[in-house]
This record gives C-alpha cells, sequence and structure tokens, in this order.
C-alpha cells in the first residue's frame, strides 16, 4: 500500500475507534495507523516504537502518576484493570506481568488486539495490525504469535509494583471487584461479589496441593489479606522515586 491508501484505511478505522474507544483514538499512532500504547520502548535514534518491549521507567512514570500504561489518561481507583491469565490471577504467589490500564485500555485490548497491551511479543502480527487497521497489506511479514487459549482480566482495589531484571511485576489486592473470563475476542463471564471469594478459594486450594505455604513469598500472604485493599502506588508519596531507584539497577 502507498501512503495515501494507508492514511485513508487509518481514516476510515479510525472512525470505529472514535465511536467506540475514544482514548485509543486520541492517541498517537505509527506510520501504518496504530496507536502506540504509553507504556513502549522506543528506539533511541528514530524513536520507532517496539509495541511488545515495554520501557520499565516510562511504566513505573505512568502508574506513579496515576495513569493508564496503554492510553496514558488519569485512572479512576474505581476502573483499574489487569490483563493476565487464569494461573497467575489467582493462586497467591502468582505476579502479574503487564501493567495496570483503564477498562477502555482493557476492552481494546481484549477484543481488537490481545497484544495491544500484553507483553512478551516482539511485534503485532499481520492479523493484529489489520484487526486495528482493516485495510493493511495483506503481505505476510513475520511470525505468527499463539494466544493464549483463556485470558483473565481483573479490576482491582488496590496493588503495589516491583522492579525486575525481567520488567515490572505487581502484586494485586486479591480482593478483586470484578473478573472477566476471554476467549477469542469474547467475554465469556463476568464475577463479582461471592463468586470472586470463590475463584480465589480455588485458586488457594491449587497453590496448596503445588507449593507449601513456609515456601511461599513474604508477599503471597498480603496479596490475600486485603492489606493492598485500597493501596495506589500514586497515593504514596515516596512510592516513584523508590521504585526509579531500584529499576535504574536494571537499565
Amino acid at each position: 500500500m502507498n501512503r495515501a491508501e494507508i492514511s485513508r484505511s487509518t481514516k476510515e478505522s479510525s472512525k470505529e475507534w472514535i465511536e467506540k474507544f475514544p482514548k485509543v483514538a486520541a492517541m498517537e499512532r505509527d506510520p501504518r495507523g496504530l496507536p502506540i500504547p504509553a507504556n513502549v520502548s522506543r528506539d533511541s535514534k528514530n524513536g520507532k516504537p517496539f509495541f511488545a518491549i515495554t520501557n520499565l521507567i516510562q511504566e513505573i512514570e505512568l502508574f506513579c502518576s496515576q495513569k493508564c500504561a496503554v492510553t496514558g489518561t488519569l485512572l479512576n481507583v474505581e476502573d483499574v484493570w489487569f490483563i493476565t491469565t487464569p494461573d497467575l490471577a489467582f493462586v497467591p504467589f502468582g505476579l502479574l506481568l503487564d501493567a495496570p490500564m483503564c477498562g477502555e485500555a482493557k476492552d481494546f485490548t481484549l477484543r481488537v488486539c490481545p497484544y495491544f497491551g500484553v507483553r512478551n511479543y516482539d511485534r503485532l502480527s499481520d492479523t493484529q495490525a489489520k484487526a486495528m487497521a482493516p485495510k493493511l497489506s495483506d503481505a505476510s511479514s513475520g511470525k505468527r504469535y499463539e494466544t493464549p487459549a483463556e485470558f483473565v482480566a481483573v479490576k482491582v482495589t488496590g496493588f503495589q509494583g516491583e522492579p525486575t531484571a525481567e520488567g515490572m511485576r505487581y502484586i494485586p489486592s486479591r480482593h478483586y471487584a470484578s473478573i472477566e473470563f476471554w476467549e477469542e475476542r469474547n467475554c465469556l463471564r463476568v464475577i463479582d461479589g461471592k463468586g470472586v471469594r470463590a475463584e480465589i478459594a480455588q485458586g488457594l486450594e491449587k497453590a496448596l496441593t503445588t507449593c507449601p505455604p513456609a515456601q511461599w513469598p513474604n508477599w503471597a500472604t498480603m496479596s490475600l489479606d486485603g492489606s493492598l485493599n485500597g493501596r495506589w502506588p500514586w497515593a504514596q508519596p515516596e512510592m516513584k522515586e523508590l521504585l526509579l531507584q531500584e529499576a535504574r539497577k536494571f537499565a
């Protein structure tokens, strides 16, 4: 496709974004017209975004400023989500890998492109790119990546972040406000209230069969006992600098 065709395609597809995902529609886009998540790394020379590689420092800056990792917009404490998988969401010692985002970014990620807000993939596949800009070229341009059978989106009531050599890791309060189960871009189940406690109880039972509590990390109990409820990094004045200092060790 020439630049005029790409531009035309982008304008046409953006009409749907404006209607359904206004925060995503307002985001900066790459030359193909694809929105660029706020926490991605960029080439230091030309600024080209690496869609699946997050910038650790930028990620900390965002969530410590109460901003969505994807859209860069202000997070409402009643609308803070993580996208993960069942094995990490429900066992006490499961660390979440992907940054907190708003509900709109969560919906866009799971309905349009599962790897838009999820790390560990080095590029968008052609299928994913076309989902966001439908008239982009059909030409194959690289690897295909298998989507996990099931994603889980959890609305949290608090969390804390831990920088590591592999990137940020997140400890959520497992007193989730809501749980959504997604497959193939469809939300199959939504669980609230007592159903959340039942899911966590099942996760705890599974954890006890795989690892005795004496071997759990110190923060595992904290993720279950409610002590993270209402705990937000942006509400702790010294947290941002502490996390940045730790993150710079891995830079």
